[in-house]
């Protein structure tokens, strides 16, 4: 397998773990407009076993694995007539026995870049079918904090701004059977401390497709079978192109459980499908505990 330089592998490299490794996805239900005044603590723990990197759907020898949580305080209230929820999202963990043809990598441990973020609902309809009927629009800040060392190939921090405007569409269709539909647009800040440590990286605007298909099965218990595409987001150290497409396709099935009034377990398996460069994710294991308060 050919790659143009090393730097650029390992740029390469370090900035796709970081991203797959806490990328917040949406789990079924997220937009469900809790009343005003309802405070929500989530805790989130996603393992990953990653196997194989890619350059443009070709395989070469490569592992790595990663523990990862996240903690996210929600506030719903109404700005201006409309159900909001300011929230904050803080993202931490490891990533650790990376390899790539036969080359080790260093750890990272560390805190990851927080999000601020709210959630704003046009539409407001729980009384709508099993589901209820909602359509929010969500804008995303990732904070440059987390930990970062230029002279790190894998890092958990991006040492750069990003910017993700979130659409969701929540539509029953028949019965206890509903639709969620999500859309990302996400813009990038540069890195300048990317590549050798005094490179500038800069990053196409990218997208994210989701798809749920749920089923409540009760009033405590649901399912839902989910797809995820992943798409643009093309990479360029000091203006030279990397060649990466960032396509990625994944499927996940997801089980949620309401222990008590105020309290819901979800477990989440996922697996990428296709990526044409990057690590593949064989099998992910996503557990969410939230606490309504």
């Amino acid at each position: 397998m050919h790659f143009r330089n090393q730097n650029a592998l390992m740029l390469m490299l370090g900035t796709l773990l970081a991203q797959h490794s806490y990328a917040i996805d949406v789990n079924v239900g997220d937009y469900t407009a809790l009343p005003k005044g309802t405070n929500v603590g989530v805790f989130y723990y996603q393992h990953s076993e990653m196997d194989g990197y890619y350059q443009n759907g070709q395989k070469t020898d490569a592992d790595s694995t990663s523990d990862i949580g996240i903690a996210r305080l929600i506030h719903f209230t109404d700005i201006a007539g409309i159900r909001a929820d300011p929230q904050i999202i803080l993202p931490f963990g490891s990533v650790r026995n990376t390899q790539i043809g036969g080359a080790h990598l260093n750890n990272a441990s560390g805190f990851a870049d927080p999000i601020i973020a709210s959630s704003f609902w046009l539409i407001n309809q729980p009384e709508q079918g099993a589901s209820g009927r909602y359509f929010a629009l969500t804008p995303l800040i990732t904070l440059p904090i987390g930990s970062y060392d230029k002279h790190d190939v894998v890092n958990l921090g991006e040492n750069r701004f990003k910017y993700d405007l979130q659409m969701a569409w929540v539509q029953p269709l028949y019965g206890k059977l509903g639709l969620e539909f999500y859309q990302d647009v996400i813009w990038y800040g540069d890195n300048d401390e990317a590549g050798d440590g005094h490179q500038t990286l800069s990053q196409d605007t990218s997208y994210q497709t989701q798809i749920n298909l749920r089923y409540d099965l009760n009033t405590t218990q649901r399912v839902a079978l989910g797809y995820v595409a992943n798409y643009g987001g093309e990479q360029s150290l000091d203006g030279i192109h990397l060649d990466q497409d960032m396509e990625k396709q994944q499927v996940r099935f997801e089980f949620q459980q309401m222990l008590n009034a105020k309290t819901q377990l979800s477990t989440q398996v996922v697996s990428d499908t296709q990526v044409e460069s990057g690590f593949k994710k064989d099998l992910g294991l996503n557990l969410r505990l939230l606490y309504i308060f």
